[in-house]
């Protein structure tokens, strides 16, 4: 009987174990991953030219709207890194392995509003930011005779591209704030302290350095705070969970 109750202990423990690796090869296989949304994001919005306050202005729209200057095949290739966000979406599940406890409201829907505007923003802002350059990248190179046709068809990609983004936008925004108070509730496995670690926290963070630093810094954190506002939760959590050693009680 002792012999039968400590096979099973066993196999328990195997399979605890099994599953701890699994969690940590998905959350380096996504630290990975967004590395390359980082490049993305750096092709898009980076520009030496404008500073940490720069970056809170018309400015950057700018530089989205006229590529930067960018050849057409680069920006083509900053497009690649929305086909990556339904997997950068899994980092939720991680994040939901630790929450879950607190139930429902707390554990659920703030990891679905993420997940949700993660894949939003792959879809829409990933691949749309490449359209809203569009019309700048044909003007360089043909120029444009009507300027009147131009600036309106301009206005009405951005109005779509706008309208696309709405519930992504809605949905990061209460998501992150959502998950904050999850996190200060301590009815999940993190302490108070892992709200500096969490979307939230990072985005905070990330914004108010980045808006200190002059050109050309400013851009290496603003124009990747969506890269910094997946990656370093990603690598926080997968490293969290793969430190605890009471799974059973998650």
């Amino acid at each position: 009987m002792k012999d039968s109750l400590k096979s099973i202990h066993s196999k328990l423990n195997s399979i605890e174990q099994q599953h701890y690796k699994k969690l940590l090869y998905l959350g380096v296989a996504l630290s990975i991953l967004m590395l390359w949304n980082g490049g993305c994001d750096y092709i898009y919005g980076y520009s030496p030219d404008l500073s940490g306050f720069d970056y809170f202005t018309s400015k950057v729209i700018n530089v989205v709207l006229t590529a930067n200057g960018r050849p057409h095949w680069l920006i083509m290739l900053g497009q690649t890194a929305g086909w990556f966000y339904p997997l950068y979406s899994l980092t939720y599940y991680l994040w939901w392995i630790g929450m879950r406890k607190a139930g429902f409201w707390l554990g659920y829907i703030p990891v679905m509003l993420l997940a949700y505007a993660v894949l939003m923003i792959g879809g829409i802002q990933h691949a749309g930011w490449a359209f809203l350059s569009v019309l700048e990248q044909t003007k360089a190179v043909v120029g444009s005779p009507n300027s009147e046709f131009f600036l309106l068809a301009n206005r009405y990609i951005v109005e779509h591209f706008v309208m696309g983004d709405i519930t992504a936008i809605f949905a990061l925004s209460i998501g992150s704030i959502w998950h904050a108070v999850a996190t200060l509730s301590e009815r999940t496995i993190f302490p108070r302290w892992f709200l500096v670690l969490s979307p939230l926290g990072v985005l905070i963070i990330a914004s108010t350095i980045g808006l200190l630093l002059p050109a050309p810094f400013a851009g290496f954190v603003l124009a990747l705070f969506g890269t910094w506002f997946m990656l370093i939760p990603n690598v926080a959590i997968t490293i969290w969970l793969w430190n605890r050693k009471n799974y059973k009680s998650y």
